[in-house]
């Protein structure tokens, strides 16, 4: 559809609560500050289906509810994408089926948004969409090590391209999901930092898909291990910093705007058609989810035992790193002490001529 090298996109005003973060010191807190400050709440719902929701909990009340309250014409179209890259056909024209062994989210995405239509992308489909609409990043896209890389890119052409939702094969739908059609885009927030790519929803169109699309090629580097490649070049983390990066190039185009700490939320219900918002841990994996996490992870090697081994325990490495550093400088003056009282302030007495 485009080349790499496009038009900016279309700015948009910030919370006051992030915009005045310009010290890059600063930025990894302001940008968690501004993540939380676009967070979907109870609040962004209307009043009755709020009230419904906290009742039920953990319960299903979507057949008793009423959904009229919400629009019928959405910015998120009600689209459901999944993806499964194990064509089912060698006949691309028929189209792919929901498995039937290894995932229940398709079935149950149907189950609870009946009014969705909902699409399995298979290798195929993907490819042929990239070949026609994005060919310039045809060889990038052929070229992945590793088949989860070409996965987590076509989420980005996919969204951009068509919008709707897209839902990993490890998770299922277990609510209506048309109280999340409503803002322009929203990302899962991860523990303890960024967001996530497991699920995501955007407008067709959108500038930050947009941007991502455009910046996959300038990712794709291969790291020390394959978990570390595909985290870093199309998964999470790529996310992450695509975000914080359009973030940060708002902020700086906005720097009118102050610091308010008592703004809790932004000053319009939802941001511009352009902005994005954050789903919860509330409404991503606790009481009130609109999702059900199955054990996934398939694309994990070995090497992931480590890094995970490293974060868990980031508190205990980081102690034994300052506890050694002070240890070393210690020694370091102790040493300095003995020689200058050994050898008189470091320097040689000559004798007098």
């Amino acid at each position: 559809m485009f080349p790499p090298a496009l038009h900016a996109a279309a700015p948009i005003a910030l919370p006051r609560a992030v915009a005045s973060c310009l010290n890059p010191s600063c930025v990894c807190i302001c940008f968690e500050t501004y993540l939380k400050s676009v967070e979907i709440t109870f609040d962004t719902f209307p009043s009755d289906y709020s009230a419904a929701l906290r009742l039920a909990g953990t319960k299903r009340f979507d057949a008793d509810y009423n959904f009229n309250t919400f629009p019928n014409t959405t910015q998120i179209p009600r689209l459901i994408h999944f993806i499964w890259f194990k064509d089912l056909y060698n006949d691309t024209s028929r189209p792919s089926q929901i498995p039937t062994k290894g995932s229940h989210g398709p079935g149950k995405c149907i189950e609870f948004n009946p009014s969705f239509e909902t699409k399995i992308w298979n290798s195929t489909e993907a490819r042929s969409l990239i070949a026609t609409s994005y060919p310039w990043f045809l060889p990038t896209y052929d070229a992945y090590r590793h088949p989860i890389q070409r996965v987590d890119a076509f989420k980005y052409f996919l969204l951009y391209h068509h919008g709707g939702v897209y839902v990993d094969m490890d998770v299922a739908c277990r609510r209506d999901l048309r109280p999340l059609l409503t803002m322009p885009a929203w990302f899962p927030k991860a523990q303890p930092f960024g967001v996530n790519n497991d699920i995501m929803a955007t407008r067709p169109g959108h500038p930050l898909f947009r941007k991502m699309i455009e910046s996959l090629q300038a990712r794709d580097v291969n790291l020390v291990s394959p978990y570390l490649t595909i985290f870093w070049s199309t998964g999470p983390q790529f996310t992450s910093d695509l975000v914080k990066s359009w973030w940060s190039d708002q902020r700086h185009r906005y720097p009118r705007y102050t610091f308010d700490r008592d703004a809790k939320v932004m000053e319009t219900p939802y941001p511009e058609e352009d902005g994005i918002m954050i789903l919860p841990e509330m409404f991503y994996s606790e009481k009130y989810t609109f999702f059900g996490h199955s054990p996934g992870g398939t694309w994990y090697g070995n090497d992931v035992m480590v890094v995970l081994w490293v974060i868990d325990r980031l508190w205990i490495i980081a102690v034994v790193a300052v506890t050694g550093t002070l240890g070393f400088v210690a020694w370091a003056q102790r040493r300095r002490l003995r020689s200058f009282r050994k050898g008189g302030h470091g320097y040689k007495y000559m004798p007098m001529a």
